[in-house]
């Protein structure tokens, strides 16, 4: 949230400093004719902005991936399977599940070699959350054209068991429009994917897949 000047004069106010006033975060000192020179609060906040703007920069690595590599990931944040984690290896872009429960003696040497290198070389692929996907519905439903369609999907979005089910079965009155949602939702996906790899500190670099001569 952006500081405001007057925040910052509140937060002032609760612990006050020796030569400050509504004018100036910190008065230096004065002129002859008594008047104050020293730090603004525009200028304080700036400053602020551009030490937190540069405390929080992380140097964006290259992360090449081929499409079909960027879809399965896609589809991997798609999904949430109880009891298996899905790793991502930054060097090949291959995804690696690792069951939590039940595991054999492969699931437990690769769950050692993701510890060595977790968050260096392995990252673990969020899933997407019931809110987004909640969003994502209501986001969709007032892009659909067809009153008597978008007053069911509302119906449906007022709640109850099984909601995303409830609203997939509906849709599919229309195929047209539920090809469309599955569209929508991937390309949804797709940002929160992107996003992600940018917090971790890779840019996606699409290759053109093996075998495929069109470019990208």
């Amino acid at each position: 949230m952006r500081k405001t000047k007057s925040s910052l004069r509140e937060k002032a106010n609760e612990f006050p400093l020796p030569e400050q006033d509504e004018h100036f975060y910190f008065i230096a000192g004065y002129t002859d004719c008594g008047y104050p020179y020293g730090i603004t609060w525009e200028e304080h906040e700036a400053e602020q902005k551009r030490v937190s703007k540069s405390t929080m920069e992380v140097p964006m690595k290259e992360l090449k991936l081929t499409d079909q590599q960027l879809k399965e990931l896609i589809e991997t944040y798609d999904i949430y399977v109880e009891g298996i984690d899905f790793f991502l290896h930054i060097d090949t872009g291959e995804i690696i599940p690792i069951r939590t429960f039940d595991s054999d003696e492969e699931d437990e040497e690769l769950s050692e070699m993701i510890e060595e290198g977790y968050n260096e070389t392995y990252f673990r692929v969020p899933h997407r959350e019931s809110d987004e996907g909640y969003t994502d519905m209501e986001d969709f439903t007032t892009t659909v054209s067809n009153e008597r369609l978008k007053n069911k999907l509302n119906d449906v979005l007022l709640g109850g068991r099984k909601i995303f089910r409830r609203y997939k079965d509906t849709l599919a009155a229309d195929p047209g429009e539920l090809q469309r949602y599955y569209a929508f939702c991937e390309s949804r996906n797709r940002e929160r994917v992107l996003e992600w790899l940018e917090g971790c500190g890779f840019r996606v670099q699409l290759q053109i897949d093996e075998g495929h001569d069109k470019n990208k």
